[in-house]
């Protein structure tokens, strides 16, 4: 069963890594709050698409990486 973890753990964690790299930058608003030129930093936009895929995705990986290895570490 430890095995068994370890492999899956394994698989998601590269999944995580490669899910993270395909989502898209938001770096945008944080030099544009350093130089001053956003007047709109704080408005908030919703991820649409693909964004929004990859963000649920993202978050469904992270949850299985943590139980996943919460179980290792019990078992």
């Amino acid at each position: 069963m430890e095995m068994v973890l370890s492999v899956l753990l394994i698989i998601v964690s590269v999944a995580l890594i490669i899910v993270c790299l395909l989502q898209s930058g938001k770096t945008d608003g944080i030099v544009n709050a350093l130089t001053g030129q956003s007047s709109g930093l704080f408005a908030h936009q919703k991820e649409r698409g693909a964004d929004l895929v990859l963000s649920r995705i993202t978050v469904g990986l992270a949850i299985a990486f943590f139980v996943i290895a919460i179980l290792l570490r019990m078992g």
